[in-house]
């Protein structure tokens, strides 16, 4: 009997010695959050200095410019390097030594959009998420649904055709 009393003595006592606390919650990330971490790195998606917009898209700017913002309407004169989240580079007008001359409204939603940002003469990568680039389709070597990185230097604004 005394056995069976030291052992209840005993559970009962075990259930009073302190408990350790609860670790603290982890923190949730929003849904947002979550996207940008997967298309462009967690470095990115933390990156303070990445304006993020509504649409997704995320501008960095590097380099102000002083001269004018183009207009949907207009032809833009720029160097540019793209590439994906893990470093692949994709297109390099910087390694041909040629810039190149696109009219704003022909190219992907999410660059025609970052320029718009941009005055001529300035500099920034643009973080394209697949809603604002190539979507589900696959471009050249690009997969589908990946997110772009676009390192700009918009050279100047030319008026539109």
């Amino acid at each position: 009997m005394s056995r069976v009393v030291l052992l209840l003595v005993a559970l009962l006592l075990s259930g009073c010695a302190p408990k350790e606390p609860p670790p603290p919650p982890a923190p949730v990330k929003s849904d947002l959050q979550v996207k940008r971490e997967k298309f462009f790195g967690v470095d990115a998606a933390n990156d303070p200095a990445i304006d993020w917009r509504s649409t997704g898209l995320g501008v960095k700017i590097l380099v102000a410019g002083d001269g004018p913002s183009p207009k949907f309407a207009d032809r833009v004169r720029m160097h540019y390097t793209g590439t994906l989240a893990d470093g692949t580079v994709f297109d390099d007008t910087r390694a041909k030594d040629k810039p190149v001359v696109f009219a704003l409204s022909r190219l992907l939603r999410g660059m025609t959009d970052g320029l718009g940002f941009m005055k001529t003469g300035g500099r920034a990568i643009l973080y394209i998420p697949p809603s604002l680039g190539y979507g589900s389709m696959q471009a050249g070597n690009i997969p589908p649904v990946s997110g772009l990185i676009f390192d700009v230097e918009l050279l100047e604004v030319l008026p539109g055709e």
